[in-house]
């Protein structure tokens, strides 16, 4: 009885696949793609005849597939919608069930919850990576990417400058700020932008204790970095527009005596030249709010336009990025970006020049790290009690003002010392 039962369900489940099958409803995820692709009209034409894309290959990755396809000579891949096909290929995911995925059914125990198991493995949203070498390159990902990376000291860079963005589907991706001095992180409140940023500075610390240093601005009311303040690497920290103003002052003076010095006086192309290890961050949180005073802004494009000479990082993010806030002369002299989801094509335009962020799902801490393209990644999430217990050692003891660091040079003008004035 309990034999006949099982098999009658699972021929059902069969029967109802080539129904789909033979009405012609595309169960695989090539047919998919060209169906999309065709009902979305993107396609070609060659004398006067239209032409679809043709698949070349499909090779096996991690997880999922990849499939190569030809574009038609003219075809402007910037057409193609991600949104689109991952949407497309989702559709009517369970009629993509087959006999051999019930083999593992076993009829000495409840066939139903068996059967619902398979379903609901076969249902899970597939994601996909578009990419363009010559050829339409689209990976269609069985699962989705994990909603959550802890953090892990493991992975820390000790000794280095490059700092762990998050984890791809590939790999963990890292982003240099020797190579890539300043980064822009834009994102909607709530979705990792701060979290990201508490992250990036207790790296900094635990990987560069003695050689990096802080000009920290808070712009909205202290909340993301109150707990940094302390921190004896720490030389400024501002919480509001007016004490803003006079940090990057301050930091732009500083930026000026190193600059003059190692470029201008002894020829070196930067800091990294010239064998000098320490490092200045100007981290900035919330930068919409100083983006209308053009004595900031003239800093901040001075800092993104000379910093790396000099040994100065920007930092600038903004929950409110466009072309007031976030300007051309910021962006142009800024080479990577993180940018979490957005609301609008044209805020994410404004971060990454191009469309995407407005796309993601509403994941916390997913984003799209660009240097020249894009990739998608699950940022780090680390705790604040973790944080605190990290930087606890770095924390100067109470009655202790910030110091001011200032640049005096060696007598032989090779080495400039950072000296510290209480």
């Amino acid at each position: 009885m309990l034999l006949t039962i099982g098999s009658t369900m699972i021929m059902g489940y069969v029967a109802s696949y080539s129904f789909l099958k033979s009405h012609g409803s595309p169960t695989n995820d090539a047919s998919k793609i060209q169906r999309i692709f065709a009902n979305a009209g993107w396609v070609g034409k060659e004398k006067g005849e239209i032409k679809t894309i043709r698949l070349r290959r499909k090779n096996k990755i991690t997880d999922g597939m990849e499939y190569v396809y030809q574009l038609p000579l003219g075809f402007d891949r910037k057409k193609v919608d991600s949104t689109i096909l991952e949407d497309g290929i989702n559709v009517r995911q369970k009629s993509g069930v087959k006999l051999k995925d019930f083999k593992q059914v076993k009829l000495n125990k409840p066939i139903i919850k068996q059967i619902k198991k398979i379903l609901n493995k076969k249902a899970a949203r597939k994601e996909i990576e578009l990419d363009f070498d010559g050829m339409l390159k689209i990976k269609v990902y069985n699962a989705p990417m994990p909603n959550e990376v802890k953090f892990d000291a493991d992975r820390l860079k000790p000794n280095t400058w490059k700092i762990l963005v998050g984890k791809s589907r590939q790999s963990f991706v890292y982003h240099d700020f020797e190579d890539r001095p300043h980064i822009i992180v834009a994102g909607a409140t709530g979705f990792g932008k701060s979290q990201f940023l508490k992250f990036l500075i207790t790296s900094l610390i635990e990987q560069q204790p003695d050689n990096v240093t802080f000009t920290l601005i808070d712009l909205k009311g202290g909340a993301a970095f109150q707990r940094f303040k302390d921190l004896k690497q720490v030389t400024r920290y501002a919480k509001n527009p007016e004490e803003a103003k006079e940090a990057l002052k301050q930091a732009q003076e500083e930026m000026n005596g190193r600059y003059e010095d190692i470029v201008e006086r002894q020829g070196f192309e930067d800091v990294k030249e010239a064998g000098i290890k320490k490092r200045h961050f100007v981290i900035i949180d919330e930068a919409a709010d100083i983006s209308s005073d053009a004595t900031c802004m003239d800093i901040v494009t001075d800092i993104a336009r000379r910093g790396r000479g000099a040994g100065d990082r920007l930092v600038y993010a903004t929950q409110y990025p466009t072309n007031e806030t976030l300007p051309s002369q910021v962006r142009q002299n800024i080479g990577a970006r993180i940018c979490f989801i957005l609301e609008t094509t044209a805020a994410s335009k404004a971060t990454l020049d191009e469309k995407g962020a407005e796309d993601l799902p509403e994941i916390p801490g997913r984003a799209i790290y660009k240097r020249v393209k894009q990739t998608v990644v699950q940022t780090i999430y680390i705790t604040n009690k973790e944080v605190e217990q990290r930087i606890k050692v770095h924390i100067r003891p109470k009655g202790v003002p910030h110091e001011q660091s200032c640049t005096t040079p060696t007598a032989d003008r090779k080495h400039p010392l950072i000296t510290e004035k209480a």
